[in-house]
């Protein structure tokens, strides 16, 4: 390891204009403001973060093999200096710098929570760049995030596609079910190929198709499961005049306040095949159930439980859909 001051030769060259004799120079925020520090990295947009040598090595191959590599005696005339120590310039701004050096610092990885799958895929870019596989499968995981994923399903799927994450793209292939289909000339999809486009749109249709299937065939409902819900169908009430032939469940046809319930939600998930489908149209069943005083006192917590059940059988059948995108 060279001694303080020397000036780093960097290969391959990382070029950056030096700050302006005018701009004021800015510290980064804890951790990156130790006075015990042995380097400098200097963002893009002028930020100086202090940090230490062995863990930029630990972290990444560039930088270990970087400071191993020999340096001149004499200091250049335009090394900069900050604090007495050398200065590495590097192109990434202050923001994707920090959290890129924060997940090389481990008592900082549990306190960050990147906000947009934006920011997610500056640091990969960055992780990538150096080399630092251990901080690229921490960064991949931040994808999965509920307050990314389920935010920014098409931003995440881009995400994962562009730096082949698997998993990542299965779950927010998975999550777009639930928004209208993208189109295909998103800016977002700019680094999906056309084939690869094709078969996100061939995935949606099969998972529509695989949903569909449910109501079509309701023996994915077993009798000892459905007999809480059904049972009142066969006793009197005033929808006995009423009972719809489109949906048979063992032997006993639907209630028609339940069979329009099934209707209109086959319609929905045609368009978003996704297990929140199942809820949207729960309210008006109930209400078109209340017509009947026998229905009324039943339908809630049966339509409830069959609700959970629908939800989870829709899970069941999207799982069981390959995504169709090699990664």
């Amino acid at each position: 390891m060279s001694s303080k001051g020397s000036c780093y030769l960097l290969h391959p060259p990382i070029i950056c204009p030096s700050p302006s004799l005018h701009a004021m120079r800015r510290d980064a925020s804890a951790p990156f403001n130790s006075n015990k520090a042995d380097i400098v990295l200097r963002s893009s947009d002028d930020m100086y973060f202090r940090v230490y040598r062995c863990l930029l090595a630990l972290a990444s191959p560039f930088f270990d093999s970087m400071f191993d590599l020999p340096q001149p005696q004499a200091h250049s005339p335009h090394e900069e200096m900050y604090h007495g120590l050398e200065v590495i310039p590097v192109t990434e701004n202050s923001r994707v710098l920090d959290m890129l050096l924060r997940f090389c610092y481990p008592a900082s990885v549990d306190k960050l929570h990147p906000e947009k799958a934006a920011d997610i895929e500056r640091v990969l870019e960055a992780a990538v760049k150096y080399g630092m596989e251990e901080v690229e499968e921490r960064v991949r995981r931040s994808l999965l995030e509920p307050s990314i994923l389920e935010k920014e399903p098409l931003q995440v799927f881009a995400v994962a596609y562009r730096f082949r994450c698997e998993p990542e793209a299965r779950a927010a292939a998975t999550c777009l079910l639930g928004q209208p289909a993208p189109p295909a000339n998103s800016t977002t999809l700019k680094y999906v190929s056309q084939g690869d486009l094709r078969n996100l749109a061939v995935y949606r249709a099969k998972c529509a198709q695989a949903v569909l299937a449910l109501g079509s065939n309701l023996a994915w409902l077993q009798e000892k499961e459905s007999y809480g819900f059904f049972k009142w169908w066969t006793n009197c009430c005033m929808c006995l005049q009423r009972a719809d032939t489109r949906f048979l469940m063992h032997g006993a046809y639907a209630r028609e306040w339940w069979a329009e319930y099934m209707e209109e939600t086959l319609g929905i998930l045609q368009e978003t095949p996704c297990a929140a489908a199942v809820h949207q149209n729960v309210r008006k069943a109930l209400e078109r159930a209340a017509g009947c005083p026998f229905c009324r006192r039943k339908s809630q917590p049966y339509m409830s439980d069959f609700v959970k059940r629908f939800g989870e059988a829709v899970d069941e059948a999207i799982a069981g859909i390959p995504l169709g995108i090699p990664l």
